[in-house]
């Protein structure tokens, strides 16, 4: 779907390809050395084209999830994913966010663009109570997250343990359909 962003430019939200594996990779190395609010240290995210293409055709091919890629500028600069919690059927009314987006793209609508994909997957899915994390300093995000309806819900102390030892704690955040 594309859209027009609050800079005027335009973002296209879409399922990835496997010809966007190297584009993912970069997108998620490149954001893992801009922020301490994702889930790895710098490095740590480490595969190759062909599991990331594997990764691709499996999520595109699942029930039971789905993945976006921002395309901004004639190029991806962010991904996001929206899944069961589990497959179990007292779980299936649950389902997790996750977004990774390239600083230089934050702030003019595409983290919003990704969620309103995500949140029409599980209106599609009968999903009923959308799920994230977020690092409680995390403003930008979190102002995001409650202005599409996100409450938090607790509070996961020393959630993220930093090298050198420092520790983040996340918020469990919960939208109700």
């Amino acid at each position: 779907m594309k859209y027009t962003l609050k800079n005027g430019k335009s973002v296209c939200i879409r399922k990835p390809t496997e010809d966007d594996a190297m584009d993912i990779i970069t997108v998620i190395s490149t954001a893992d050395q801009e922020t301490k609010f994702l889930a790895r240290n710098p490095g740590e995210f480490q595969t190759t084209i062909e599991k990331e293409q594997s990764i691709i055709s499996n999520v595109l091919n699942s029930t039971t999830g789905m993945w976006f890629v921002a395309e901004c500028d004639g190029k991806v600069v962010g991904q996001c994913s929206v899944g069961l919690v589990r497959g179990y059927q007292r779980y299936r009314h649950r389902a997790e966010v996750a977004f990774v987006l390239l600083e230089a793209y934050c702030n003019i609508g595409i983290g919003g663009k990704m969620m309103e994909e995500c949140i029409e997957w599980c209106i599609n899915n009968c999903v009923t109570q959308i799920e994230l994390d977020v690092v409680t300093t995390n403003t930008r995000a979190l102002k995001m997250y409650q202005n599409y309806g996100f409450e938090i819900v607790g509070t996961i102390p020393n959630a993220l343990r930093y090298l050198g030892g420092t520790y983040a704690d996340e918020y469990k955040m919960v939208k109700y359909l």
